[in-house]
Formats: C-alpha cells, sequence, structure tokens
C-alpha cells in the first residue's frame, strides 16, 4: 500500500494584495513548484512538468492588451521542471497549446498577459475542449467578473489513461484526461464547479453536461481546499451561470 503523507500549505499574498487559498495536498504531484505571475498563481509539478493547480482573482476588466503570438519557457522555472518544447502539439491528434489561466483573464496588465503565454501555463487540450466547453467557462467569468469580482481555481487530472500520452517524445508531458474549475463568487458567496474530459466531447452546447460539486473535485484532484464550507463544498448546479447582456468578451 502507498502512503500518501498530506501536505498542507498555507499561502498567503500575492500581486495586488489578494490571498492564495489553503488546501492540503492529498494528490499524486509530490514535487510542486509554486510559481507566482503577475495577477495569478500557478503550481507546476515538475515530474509531469505541467501547470496542475492555478488560482486567480477576476475583478472588472480594465485593459485589452494584446495577447503575445508566441509561447514561450518560463524563466523564472528550471527546464528540468517544465516542457521541452514550446512548439504545437503534433501528434495525429487535434490538441491545442491550452491555458490553464486564459490570456483574456490577464489583459489589464502587459506583464500578466506575457506571463499567460509562458509554458508553465500551458496544457495539451483538445481543440474540442479548448475552444468548446472550457471557452464557455471562459466567457462566463469574463462578463460576470464585471458585475462581481471572482476568484477562480482549476487545475488537471492527470488520470490514467495512458493512450492519449501522445507528447511524451516532443515536449516530455503526459496529457491530462481531465481538467476541472471552480468560480466563487466573492459578494454572493455562490460556486460553481465544472469537471471536464480532456477528450473529442465537450462541446459549448454541452458545457452542463460537466458540472459537478467541489467535493467531488477534491476527491478527484486530490487537492483539499480550507476556505470552503459544507454548503460551498456541496452545491450542485443543474446550469451554468447566465452571461449578462451586452457582454463584448473583449
Amino acid at each position: 500500500m502507498q502512503f500518501i503523507i498530506a501536505l498542507q500549505i498555507s499561502l498567503v499574498g500575492l500581486a495586488y494584495g489578494q490571498f492564495l487559498p489553503s488546501f492540503t495536498n492529498l494528490s499524486p504531484y509530490r514535487n510542486l513548484i509554486e510559481r507566482r505571475f503577475t495577477g495569478f498563481t500557478n503550481w507546476i509539478d515538475c515530474n509531469s512538468r505541467l501547470p496542475v493547480l492555478f488560482y486567480y482573482f477576476a475583478d472588472r476588466d480594465r485593459g485589452d492588451y494584446p495577447r503575445p503570438s508566441s509561447f514561450k519557457l518560463d524563466p523564472q522555472v528550471s527546464y528540468s521542471c517544465q516542457q521541452k518544447s514550446t512548439s504545437s502539439y503534433n501528434g495525429g491528434a487535434s490538441y491545442d497549446r491550452g491555458h490553464m489561466v486564459t490570456a483574456n483573464h490577464m489583459d489589464s496588465n502587459p506583464q500578466s498577459i506575457l506571463d499567460s503565454n509562458y509554458m508553465t501555463n500551458i496544457a495539451p487540450q483538445t481543440g474540442v475542449l479548448n475552444k468548446g466547453a472550457w471557452l464557455f467557462v471562459e466567457e462566463m467569468i469574463e462578463c460576470i467578473r464585471d458585475v462581481n469580482p471572482l476568484r477562480v481555481y482549476g487545475g488537471i487530472v492527470l488520470g490514467d489513461n495512458t493512450s492519449n500520452d501522445i507528447f511524451l517524445s516532443s515536449h516530455g508531458v503526459p496529457t491530462p484526461d481531465w481538467l476541472w474549475k471552480i468560480i466563487e463568487n466573492t459578494v454572493t458567496g455562490d460556486v460553481i464547479a465544472y469537471l471536464m474530459p480532456n477528450n473529442f466531447e465537450p462541446y459549448r452546447d454541452r458545457v452542463d453536461r460537466y458540472l459537478t460539486t467541489i467535493k467531488d473535485i477534491e476527491n478527484k484532484s486530490g487537492f483539499i481546499f480550507s476556505n470552503f464550507n459544507d454548503f460551498q463544498r456541496n452545491k450542485l448546479h443543474t446550469k451554468s451561470w447566465s452571461i449578462p447582456p451586452g457582454c463584448d468578451y473583449s
């Protein structure tokens, strides 16, 4: 039997004075690097070379800086702990260099949007997921943050499906089986959670199929967050939050 020692991580302080979530790490990722960017934080698993957890505070959109056209290795993280290449994922299947923290939510600051294109913020995502259900949730956050500030948590689950690990040679990384996201409305206290398969099914119009609870995500990911109460942890929405009218998504 393999015993996993719980690692209690309690972190405070982020750009703009925002707190970081406290969590207990029961995940299989035992070699985490905390990378604080301008406006968001990722936790990178050095063994898999992937960002496995992220957090950021999404408040009112105050800018529209352009996203960089190229992806780059992160100069602040050892190259042995990040992907071997910045090139596209070419493995005979439709995979994108998918952002964990979307550039569009970092466009109020030129450094933030630059940081979002480092490979320490990227993981293989199917084009269906990246441009479908995952994008819908990004757009939902983009619009609602102009009404109420949001806390956004997310990450990946590598899973045990090795058939999709087609970028080990080119990039040195396995392909996540699942991606997840939790959004917390800081005004109402409401939370909504998604667990999406990284395959060719999560089209935009199927997004509500992937609604789940924080408790389910904690069980799946191994990251147990201390800042949610039992009501929030067990809250299950049956429909995504409504996008306010007039949002321009920029």
